[in-house]
């Protein structure tokens, strides 16, 4: 049998989450049986003004895989009759219905599978054939955005996979009258990890936010809660490390009512999470959480495997009602800082909950557990099409 061609299309190559769960499946593929290949939707000579440089393209190439930029398949020259047709649509104030570049057509049907990393990354004007066999990961929450699908039409069948329960599915995809759902959490390899945090016993508390600084990755219930920890607990400082600007997202505006600003240090992108922990010497972290049960993104589950403590406030709008005693959840502002009280103070209690979060976090979160269901997913959309 020859190998299954599997495309992975991702918005950059830059270190976000859905890149980096391209890479880490990129690493743990039978490559004897499935062959892969990379289209990224950015020019090759541009990259967002968020990062400074992209990170997973030498990743990539490490490994063999081949790297295909948008710019092959941008129209290089418009005809008379293009721009003819281009302008009757304006001065007739019509939309321009979308017709797929033919090039990208060619270039996508010579795949087995196409595997949308990101919802975001999904190319609604595909033909049908194509669209039958793309994989659409999902990226996003509703949380976040409760038009992140708004694009998709709701009648046709999806292939998805996800890191939401079944359960969550009813809320999350209930617009989709038609789809088939692969359950894969965020994974990653876990090599020889030993939990090497140490309880912090320095004056100076500091409780870490590892987050992109945007309108998808909310800070306000942590900057309240922030606010109320110091009326109970003065020597703490809050750092933030992420790319974005602080101002541009209203972070500033709200550190500032909150008269908390010689409290909050915006430390930027961190390329190693991991040694950041433990060069920084923090006592906690703080982290968006998913109803009442996971850490919502992968930095939450390299803070895991360092042995950090970490809690979560819960961005699910109507959460499970269970207590979480792995991934402490929180809806409630007090209950939240009483917790973080707790943690940083009581070096017998925080050391547990470190203890139990990485054991869980290497259990849950093997590549190793998912890599063959994700291979078996690929061969069944192949043998489909």
């Amino acid at each position: 049998m020859s190998k299954v061609k599997v495309l992975f299309v991702v918005g950059s190559l830059c270190r976000a989450g859905a890149e980096r769960f391209a890479y880490e499946i990129d690493t743990a593929l039978n490559k004897k049986k499935i062959q892969t290949t990379i289209f990224c939707l950015e020019l090759e000579n541009e990259i967002s003004h968020n990062w400074k440089e992209r990170y997973y393209d030498k990743k990539h190439l490490e490994l063999g895989t081949p790297i295909v930029f948008k710019d092959k398949f941008l129209d290089k020259k418009k005809t008379f009759i293009d721009r003819l047709e281009g302008y009757l649509y304006r001065k007739l104030k019509i939309t321009k219905p979308k017709k797929p570049n033919s090039d990208l057509v060619a270039f996508l049907n010579s795949f087995d599978v196409i595997h949308w990393m990101g919802e975001y990354t999904y190319i609604q004007s595909i033909p049908k054939n194509i669209q039958n066999k793309s994989l659409i990961h999902i990226m996003s929450a509703r949380f976040q955005d409760d038009t992140i699908y708004k694009s998709f039409d709701f009648s046709n069948h999806y292939n998805f996979c996800s890191p939401f329960k079944k359960e969550e599915l009813l809320y999350e995809l209930n617009l989709f009258k038609d789809y088939n759902h692969t359950f894969i959490p965020l994974v990653l390899k876990m090599n020889n990890l030993n939990n090497q945090w140490k309880f912090n016993h320095e004056p100076i508390k500091k409780i870490g936010i590892f987050t992109r600084l945007d309108r998808y990755k909310p800070l306000d219930p942590f900057l309240y809660a922030f606010h109320l920890l110091l009326d109970k607990m003065p020597n703490c400082e809050l750092h933030i490390y992420g790319n974005g600007d602080p101002k541009t997202e209203g972070i500033i505006g709200i550190i500032e009512r909150l008269n908390i600003k010689e409290k909050v240090f915006f430390r930027g992108h961190q390329d190693n999470i991991v040694e950041t922990v433990f060069k920084e010497n923090l006592s906690l972290s703080w982290f968006q959480g998913y109803n009442n049960d996971r850490p919502a993104g992968y930095a939450g589950i390299d803070i895991c495997t360092t042995g950090l403590p970490l809690l979560c406030w819960d961005f699910h709008p109507k959460p499970n009602n269970i207590v979480n005693t792995i991934y402490p959840h929180f809806k409630n502002l007090n209950e939240f800082v009483n917790y973080t009280l707790e943690i940083l103070n009581d070096k017998e209690k925080a050391i547990v909950l470190s203890e139990n979060q990485f054991k869980q976090t290497k259990k849950d979160r093997n590549i190793d557990l998912y890599i063959q269901v994700l291979e078996q997913e690929y061969l069944r959309i192949y043998n489909l099409c």
